[in-house]
């Protein structure tokens, strides 16, 4: 059912939501001839497309003095949606449809169904983005090991696992949860570790290979999602979060103050126009990245660990980009930290003074 172009695939897609939405409003089954005079096809053309259905998106169809039916169980109950509600599902769609970066025919189909039920000006985009889902390139690995973590999690079983950081080990877990990372088009399982006794983070794209076992599993006692996640700056929890102090350079002020970067962020409008950001996330090597975009308007206060890496980092590009060799650049940070430190030390005093 390969389409030469993504016009003629986005079109078939169009007429197999019209013939889905046709059997839907049509309880008592319609003709291969009816369907056809419809659509505007020939009849093999409608023998094609509920194949299609029946295949693609596991439609279950089945004959009857002549007719084509579709098992009444298959419909869900009508939802009625807003305007505004429409606009938010059809916003998600797009958002999946960016962060995505291989085919995921099963949202795709759910898309498909969705635009089939949406005002005419919305079905279009939805099924674009639908189209775009599944015309993405294929991942088989992913795609299978994503449906066995997917069911094993709704089911509670038991999986066993393989990682591609040790490939010849498996690791038995009990999925708890699959969080998609806003950064890097990746998904996360959530899972707890029967190994280690404790939850451990795995990128979906790095398991090799998943197996789900016959055994169910419990929730952890006293283990919540919400929880696990609230200091993650990605998908990284700590129930000892540590805490980012960062400062701000005037020109960017009013890009950091317009979102809501972490629930935990406090800001704090310095004398000279600069911005004061504190917050209390899991790890900071995830926000490492996130601070190296905004180039030399950010500079890390704290943690340590943070500052350092940011420092390494800018050294590797002033390598990179020949400004300055790096034992140069290292001997100007250095005394840089020393005037830092030298304020900081003179500004504590007068405080101690003082008070």
């Amino acid at each position: 059912m390969a389409a030469p172009d993504g016009f003629e695939k986005g079109d078939r897609i169009i007429r197999l939501i019209h013939l889905l939405r046709m059997f839907q409003a049509a309880p008592g089954g319609l003709t291969t001839s009816q369907v056809a005079d419809r659509l505007g096809v020939s009849q093999r053309s409608v023998q094609r497309d509920i194949t299609a259905l029946e295949f693609e998106l596991q439609v279950p169809f089945y004959r009857s003095k002549g007719r084509w039916l579709v098992r009444e169980e298959y419909w869900l109950r009508p939802v009625a949606f807003s305007l505004q509600e429409a606009i938010g599902l059809l916003l998600s769609a797009r958002l999946m449809l960016r962060h995505a970066d291989k085919a995921d025919a099963h949202t795709a189909a759910a898309y498909e169904k969705l635009a089939a039920v949406l005002p005419e000006p919305l079905r279009q985009p939805l099924a674009s983005a639908a189209f775009g889902l599944s015309a993405k390139p294929m991942n088989p690995t992913y795609s299978r090991v994503f449906g066995v973590l997917a069911m094993a999690w709704a089911e509670r079983r038991q999986v066993d696992l393989k990682y591609q950081t040790a490939p010849g080990k498996t690791r038995r877990v009990w999925p708890l949860f699959l969080e998609p990372g806003w950064f890097g088009h990746s998904c996360y399982l959530l899972a707890w570790d029967q190994g280690v006794r404790a939850p451990r983070v795995f990128k979906v794209e790095r398991i090799v290979d998943a197996r789900m076992r016959a055994e169910n599993f419990e929730y952890p006692k006293g283990f919540s999602i919400d929880q696990q996640l609230q200091s993650a700056w990605g998908i990284w929890g700590s129930s000892d979060p540590i805490e980012a102090e960062l400062i701000f350079q005037p020109e960017v002020v009013a890009r950091v103050r317009e979102t809501v970067w972490h629930p935990s962020q406090v800001l704090e409008e310095l004398s000279d126009g600069r911005l004061r950001m504190t917050l209390r996330i899991g790890h900071w090597l995830e926000v490492r990245h996130w601070v190296l975009g905004w180039g030399g308007a950010c500079e890390v206060v704290k943690p340590r660990e943070l500052r350092s890496a940011v420092m390494e980092a800018v050294s590797e590009m002033a390598r990179t980009y020949g400004l300055l060799e790096p034992s140069e650049f290292r001997r100007l940070i250095a005394r840089h930290e020393r005037l830092v430190g030298g304020v900081r030390a003179r500004s504590a005093s007068a405080a101690r003074r003082a008070g």
